[in-house]
């Protein structure tokens, strides 16, 4: 399943650029933004950003946000509503971003996989005595043990 958001990019002075996906703001009202230090980067961040906020929606079991045709898209309505007069930007420009929602979820979804493991019978007694939630647990452990290299 693909979705297609209108974006707007500010190429900002100091360099890099600033991204808002004004559909998500104002429908999740949330801050649908990001950054990026290169137009490719940048890019690269407001697909994550729509992926992420859309794959949230959808395992909440909220309706997906509906995509506004481009031209309805203002800079000066985001602009407003940031409540910025005299933003130092070198330039600004808005296009689409479209996003596949299912590899995304496939990558990095929140849906559960159940696995089987072994652990000794006393270190099961113990965990269970203390009300350890085993899940938990194991995927605080895989985290760790995954951004720890």
């Amino acid at each position: 399943m693909k979705v297609i958001y209108p974006v707007l990019f500010y190429e900002e002075k100091e360099g890099g650029y600033s991204v808002f996906v004004p559909d998500l703001q104002k429908a999740l009202n949330t801050s649908a933004s990001t950054c990026g230090s290169t137009l490719e980067e940048a890019m690269s961040m407001a697909e994550d950003l729509i992926a992420g906020l859309v794959l949230d929606e959808m395992e909440q079991g909220n309706k997906i946000p509906k995509s506004s045709k481009i031209e309805d898209v203002s800079f000066e309505e985001l602009e407003r509503y940031l409540d910025i007069d005299d933003w130092d930007y070198v330039s600004k420009f808005k296009t689409y971003i479209a996003v596949d929602i299912s590899s995304f979820a496939e990558k990095w979804g929140k849906e559960l996989i159940k696995k089987t493991v072994n652990i000794p019978k006393w270190i099961n007694a113990k965990a269970e005595s203390l009300k350890i939630n085993f899940s938990k647990t194991l995927e605080e452990a895989l985290l760790q043990k995954i951004y720890k290299e």
